[in-house]
């Protein structure tokens, strides 16, 4: 059980993290002139995209810029790392980058048709999915997972005709299968 203190304080954090912590000021304008030049303001309109429609999820305006570092980042970390480039995780993990950071170079202006394009969501949602991913790229790292992984030993039987059921089949298999179909 957490203290009165601690969640409070993980509260904070975890609201500060998605939340912009800094609110727009506005210099020099009277709230009369402030309202005058809302009512002409249409959300989307001549502005560009004004929310994503997430709680805590801002709009990114320099998305491209964004989303090219992040991705890219991920890219020059695992090819600075040890991590072979055999392994899985990588192979995954360059794939990914190198289909967002094309289909973001294609459309440089049009974030609507990378976020088509990629199907993961909003380009704000695909920079906080890189920045997840940086988190979990440096434990795979630090772990060195690519090390834990085996290869596994695949038993397969060519020959169809040999029916584990049947006559000439194994007794010991063929009771593992029966046992196996009335557990279901």
């Amino acid at each position: 059980m957490m203290s009165r203190r601690v969640l409070p304080a993980l509260m904070r954090a975890t609201v500060c993290r998605r939340l912009p912590c800094n609110p727009p000021v506005l210099t020099g304008q009277r709230f009369s002139d402030v309202a005058t030049s809302r009512e002409s303001f249409v959300p989307g309109i001549n502005k560009g995209k004004t929310s994503t429609g997430y709680v805590g999820l801002a709009v990114q305006p320099d998305w491209y810029n964004v989303m090219l570092e992040k991705f890219q980042a991920l890219l020059d970390k695992m090819e600075a790392s040890d991590m072979p480039s055999t392994a899985q995780y990588r192979i995954d993990v360059t794939k990914w980058c190198n289909f967002v950071i094309a289909q973001a170079k294609a459309n440089p202006d049009d974030p609507e048709a990378v976020e088509d394009a990629c199907r993961m969501g909003q380009v704000e949602e695909l920079i906080e999915m890189a920045e997840d991913e940086m988190v979990a790229l440096d434990a795979y790292l630090e772990v060195r997972m690519w090390e834990m992984v085996g290869t596994p030993e695949v038993v397969f039987e060519p020959d169809p005709s040999k029916d584990p059921m049947g006559p000439d089949g194994n007794a010991d298999t063929a009771e593992k299968i029966r046992r196996g179909m009335e557990a279901k």
